[in-house]
């Protein structure tokens, strides 16, 4: 996997699949250095090896609703 696409998705929230995984890991894209991504779980910061990667989908961000109810 090409590094330099993956540029575009540093700072927005996305599911990385990983070769023989069953669902993805939900993580934030900090940084894409060589071959490797650094992303941020819920729990902890992670590095991830690109030659290890079969899918990345980039997770729609969800609406957050007004406090007095109108949208």
């Amino acid at each position: 996997m090409t590094t330099e696409l993956l540029k575009d998705f540093i700072g927005k929230k996305c599911s990385v699949f990983m070769l023989n995984s069953v669902c993805g890991q939900e993580c934030t894209i900090i940084a894409v250095e060589d071959n490797w991504i650094k992303a941020e779980t819920k729990n902890s910061v992670i590095m991830l090896n690109c030659d290890m990667i079969s899918n990345i989908t980039l997770m729609k961000e969800k609406k957050k609703k007004a406090k007095n109810g109108l949208d």
